[in-house]
């Protein structure tokens, strides 16, 4: 009997590791600027990337056992995005979210509407150290109001985002916090207190900006129209404080740390019950609009396109790009091309701005694709002992790898879970609120800015504590 042959690998050299990084994504990139959906692009930057594991010599069955863990790895998070579509449906019907709209509206003044919608999720985001938790349920309301008073859906969902990922960034309760800290070897506290140098001026900043904007969007709100919308919501909808319960609910619990997956299931029940009581609709009902989305006609056109939409399906096609997202990101680590790429990249790098801006790139690049945790994690591993042998505290590594990789992550318009963000904040596409998402653009310039002047740039055995202008000597 013959034994049967094993395909030789090719050893990955740093020139076939960039071809294997930058052709899928460079596919991904041009088909989606000449106006090809998102998951086109995704199956055919995939496609490359298979092509190029046949080229190095993996069996079939090998890509198919790195494509089933990439897509094994994303299944929690798929989970959660198809939870978030049914609870806003059924928060809808069971009157929260319509609660929440009309009190805002009379409650919230207009000129300061935008800066509210970056302080509450950041207040939000902090306390249960999740931006999707802030996203999906304050940032539905304040998006939702925004439509009604008339204020530009895509500035509000602007803000909302990057308030956020301010909370993303800046909680103790964060994951990307604590894997950031955990990855660089630097205490939680002093890694938060490090990431205070790139944060106030970027929030500043924002808030400056978005006040700007809410005062010259908040003179087109016509009173008629919010008069109109306020008037149609408690017509539709039993109004009540006690309909607030379910969010409030479900913000406790993301609070005490309770797993997304069962806050939103308790959020879905007790809307599903809050709905039965208030609304008077029934179990069956409920449902359909759970699997459908919530639909409703209730004579007023501006009523009817704030408050129909959610459900199960809405978010089916975002499942399919992050399955196919989660399949690239497979092969990118059974091939080993972003650790290649880091490694080398770490060698060439002889100053602290330099080594930095390494680890910067790095972060950038494996976020593009990756997501997060290995924008954090791989460069944290590659970079850390070279920035103890060049006098310069991990705190600024780990600092410098949140204000890339966290923040990026939020605008990075190919990503299942930035297009999810306009699905659940109105209908808004990436190219209409990520040019308003300032802070996750504003951080990783000024990690860079940071790091070249010497701004925060602490030494080894200084002490972390935040004086604005204190430069590395």
């Amino acid at each position: 009997m013959s034994e049967k042959k094993t395909r030789q690998v090719k050893e990955l050299t740093t020139r076939s590791a960039l071809f294997g990084f930058l052709a899928p994504i460079l596919t991904l990139v041009l088909l989606i600027a000449i106006g090809a959906d998102v998951t086109i692009g995704a199956l055919a930057a995939l496609f490359i990337m298979i092509c190029f594991c046949l080229y190095l010599g993996y069996d079939w069955k090998k890509i198919d056992t790195a494509m089933a863990e990439g897509v094994k790895q994303i299944a929690t998070a798929s989970m959660i995005m198809l939870l978030v579509g049914c609870m806003v449906a059924v928060w809808m019907s069971c009157g929260t979210i319509p609660t929440l709209l009309y009190y805002g509206m009379k409650i919230i003044t207009p000129k300061l509407f935008l800066p509210i919608c970056f302080i509450l999720p950041a207040f939000m985001a902090v306390c249960a150290g999740t931006s999707w938790g802030a996203i999906s349920t304050i940032g539905v309301v304040l998006c939702g109001m925004a439509a009604g008073l008339g204020i530009n859906v895509a500035m509000a969902a602007g803000a909302v985002i990057s308030g956020a990922f301010f909370g993303d960034k800046m909680s103790p309760l964060s994951d990307t916090t604590l894997l950031a800290s955990s990855t660089c070897g630097v205490p939680l506290f002093d890694h938060i207190k490090s990431m205070w140098y790139t944060t106030v001026p970027g929030t500043i900043i924002c808030l400056v900006v978005y006040t700007i904007l809410g005062i010259r969007a908040s003179g087109t709100i016509d009173a008629a129209a919010v008069n109109e919308l306020s008037n149609g919501l408690s017509s539709t909808f039993h109004i009540s404080i006690i309909h607030i319960i379910p969010v409030a609910l479900v913000l406790i619990l993301s609070i005490k740390q309770v797993p997304a997956f069962l806050a939103f299931g308790i959020g879905i029940g007790t809307g599903i019950i809050w709905s039965m009581i208030f609304q008077g609709r029934g179990f069956v009902e409920n449902l359909g609009y759970i699997m459908n989305g919530f639909s409703i006609d209730s004579g007023v056109d501006a009523v009817n396109s704030l408050v129909n939409r959610g459900g199960f399906s809405s978010m089916l096609s975002l499942i399919g790009i992050l399955l196919v997202l989660g399949m690239l990101s497979g092969l990118l680590s059974e091939t080993g091309v972003l650790n290649i790429l880091v490694g080398s990249l770490s060698k060439k790098l002889n100053t602290p701005g330099s080594l930095l801006f390494g680890a910067w790139v790095s972060s950038l690049l494996i976020c593009l694709i990756g997501g997060q945790y290995p924008a954090i994690a791989i460069p944290a591993v590659a970079f850390k002992d070279a920035c103890d042998k060049m006098d310069i505290n991990r705190a600024v590594l780990s600092r410098t790898l949140e204000d890339v990789g966290t923040m990026v992550a939020a605008i990075v318009p190919w990503s299942a879970w930035v297009i999810g963000y306009g699905v659940v904040l109105g209908g808004v596409t990436v190219q209409q609120f990520i040019p308003f998402t300032f802070l996750p653009m504003l951080c990783p310039i000024l990690a860079l800015i940071h790091n070249f002047t010497g701004i925060g740039l602490l030494h080894s055995d200084d002490k972390v504590v935040y004086r604005p202008f204190w430069r590395r000597k």
